[in-house]
């Protein structure tokens, strides 16, 4: 675990504090044959020769991980210079890179496929999928079940949507993973805390507009979006946390 631990170490730090914003534009402009991408590649083979001589794994094996996790890195790093710089590809682009850091690691370490085996049948535990799913369910399934209760509302209010586009549905799924979060840990205060800040922001707001029917609306739709996430919440922790 100390190796991977230091495998991701070196890729995040490579890839957000040493990778520069001119190399970045260099890759997007020139794709493969951007030197800007040549220097961050050698970046990530550096402190990854780093990490594997701090974990004593800095040979035969290590420098063959080494080499292709570079190359791939590469290879993911092209692909992702003809794509746009939304959300999608950027967590896209990361997942392809922890996977191969994570393939390397397991050969590293000498897991056997039965050790493999062991450690995804451990994160499959049905505690485990409860908790994915309620997490899944959370997000964009619970806000089209509350956009549906209060599409009667929402015609009523047309020519007060002055907010930015999308940001309550991201608000809502904040806000529920986080209620889910703190009852999935037992800080039941944190809710409180939650709601009392969304209070306060949505008050100044509200008392501005001075308006009942847009007051009405919001509460209605924090109240929907708090009591579905506590009822999730309650249910796992309740069905599976506790067994």
């Amino acid at each position: 675990m100390t190796l991977l631990l230091l495998m991701v170490l070196a890729h995040v730090i490579a890839d957000f504090y040493i990778q520069k914003d001119t190399w970045v534009t260099c890759r997007k402009d020139n794709h493969y044959a951007s030197w800007g991408l040549c220097k961050h590649v050698l970046t990530h083979v550096f402190l990854l020769i780093a990490a594997l001589w701090i974990s004593g794994q800095l040979n035969g094996s290590g420098w063959i991980a080494i080499v292709l996790i570079g190359f791939t890195h590469m290879l993911i790093d092209i692909w992702k210079s003809y794509k746009n710089d939304g959300l999608y590809y950027f967590l896209l682009d990361q997942s392809f890179h922890l996977l191969v850091i994570v393939v390397a690691w397991l050969v590293l370490s000498g897991s056997t496929f039965a050790e493999i085996k062991a450690q995804l049948l451990w994160v499959l535990q049905i505690k485990y999928l409860a908790i994915a799913c309620v997490y899944v369910i959370a997000c964009r399934p619970a806000s089209i079940a509350i956009s549906i209760a209060l599409s009667n509302y929402t015609t009523q209010l047309a020519d007060k949507q002055t907010g930015l586009a999308s940001a309550g549905r991201w608000i809502g799924y904040l806000e529920r993973c986080l209620i889910i979060s703190f009852i999935i840990i037992g800080q039941f205060a944190g809710v409180g805390f939650l709601l009392a800040a969304k209070t306060i922001f949505r008050f100044g707001d509200l008392t501005k507009e001075k308006d009942m029917k847009l007051t009405e609306y919001m509460m209605l739709g924090t109240l929907l979006s708090f009591s579905c996430a506590l009822l999730l919440g309650w249910w796992v922790n309740k069905s599976f946390l506790s067994l």
